[in-house]
């Protein structure tokens, strides 16, 4: 079963994959003043001081996303979202096709680490009334910016059917980020390796 709330991350996750997946020539290349419009992947045959050259623009297995508050990685494939549901709120979304993927929340006024065990309860209240079995333990990763994050993290079980969450926070008095990681088993293997990566390339800039 999945939550409203991943219901909702899935479609804004399906907006930028359909972005991605009918870009075209969306960028340029300019060779002494020269511009010309370029596809991801596609040779152009392009003269420079009247000798012919073959030119192609690649993307990187592993990019990045940054801002003023944050920085994390992810694999080609994936686009990130980004949306202000709030003044003083903004979150960055990385979710599969499977549901599976991280939530990044920036809050502007205060610090979301009083907000752990609701953001928690929203994520799996509907698998704990649906009659699945939970198993909570805390959480800590030091960010690669030196920070340590700390929350929780549960297991959800019924039946064959296992997923995973974890929230975690750190700020201070006037602001800070959350995060939150999902991941059902079923599509666990790749789908891990995002989660894996965001938590291995979270910076924080903030302190």
């Amino acid at each position: 079963m999945k939550t409203t709330l991943l219901t909702l991350l899935l479609s804004m996750a399906g907006v930028g994959a359909m972005a991605q997946a009918n870009e075209a020539a969306n960028y340029q290349i300019t060779i002494n003043g020269k511009t010309q419009d370029v596809a991801l992947g596609k040779e152009y045959k392009i003269k420079i001081n009247g000798k012919e050259v073959t030119v192609a623009v690649q993307q990187k297995d592993i990019l990045t996303y940054q801002d003023d508050w944050i920085s994390l990685q992810y694999p080609k494939g994936l686009q990130p979202a980004i949306a202000s549901p709030d003044p003083d709120l903004e979150q960055i979304t990385l979710v599969t096709a499977s549901g599976n993927g991280v939530l990044v929340q920036k809050y502007k006024t205060i610090n979301p680490a009083s907000l752990i065990d609701l953001m928690l309860k929203e994520v799996t209240n509907e698998e704990a009334s649906f009659g699945y079995s939970m198993t909570e333990r805390p959480f800590e990763q030091k960010l690669k910016s030196g920070q340590q994050a700390k929350g929780k993290s549960v297991e959800l079980k019924y039946g064959n059917d296992v997923q995973h969450y974890t929230v975690a926070a750190l700020g201070d008095e006037s602001e800070g980020i959350m995060f939150i990681t999902m991941l059902n088993t079923e599509n666990g293997n790749e789908d891990n390796k995002v989660i894996q990566l965001f938590l291995e390339s979270l910076t924080y800039h903030r302190d």
